[in-house]
């Protein structure tokens, strides 16, 4: 027992160092050679926004700095996730009304 659970430790160890960079020379270069995203990560969409979309948002957008574009975005983005939880809440109310309803006022004209 205890030479497979060495065995099996030094499995893991072996295959854990296997994706560790050999040098810091080796991560730089992979830094030096890797682009940031040209797209801002927080306009995503289920199929992506339309350009009069995103002309409409520019043209919103004009004139402010780069930290206040994103304090838009940000607060359109919020917006609109607690429009939608809103509305999954309040369509989850009514079947809920009804089976209180159903409960609690129904009469089945049982006499008890």
């Amino acid at each position: 027992m205890k030479l497979s659970l060495f065995t099996l430790l030094a499995v893991l160890v072996t295959s854990a160092s296997a994706f560790a960079p050999t040098s810091m020379r080796l991560h730089r270069a992979i830094k030096a050679n890797s682009r940031a995203p040209r797209v801002a990560p927080l306009q995503m969409g289920l199929f992506g926004k339309t350009q009069a979309e995103v002309d409409q948002m520019e043209e919103e957008m004009k004139g402010m700095s780069e930290q206040e574009r994103l304090n838009y975005i940000s607060w359109k983005q919020t917006n609109s996730e607690a429009d939608v939880m809103t509305y999954a809440s309040l369509l989850t109310c009514i079947p809920l009304g009804y089976f209180l309803w159903l409960g609690l006022l129904a009469d089945n004209g049982a006499d008890i």
